[in-house]
């Protein structure tokens, strides 16, 4: 079963780099940008879109980074809370055990003739 997960994945990772290789040498065209007045050099058309992926593939999870690290850390505070908590209940527990036992008077066994 392993082995057919491993086969699966190396026959989509070769799918998908045939794919960028194809792309590439169909979009070799020369193309310029202008974006705001400030002109790129002419390149190829595929390697600003492979750019773009690329910058899309590093900025993604950087974005969802931050979010995730807030969670992390109101989980770690929270765990810390349950924890005082715990050991404030057990303290609690242990100091009523020890109450009850004060306040109820100690009997001794009725001895029967």
């Amino acid at each position: 079963m392993q082995s057919l997960k491993r086969l699966l994945i190396v026959i989509i990772a070769l799918a998908l780099a045939a794919s960028v290789v194809f792309f590439t040498l169909e979009n070799r065209g020369l193309t310029q940008l202008v974006f705001f007045g400030w002109q790129t050099p002419e390149l190829p058309l595929a390697l600003y879109i492979l750019s773009a992926f690329v910058m899309g593939l590093v900025i993604g999870p950087l974005l969802s980074w931050w979010p995730h690290q807030r969670l992390r850390i109101r989980y770690n505070k929270q765990i810390k809370q349950l924890s005082a908590c715990e050991k404030r209940i057990k303290t609690l527990q242990e100091s009523n055990t020890a109450d009850e036992s004060k306040a109820l008077p100690h009997t001794e066994p009725v001895k029967t003739p």
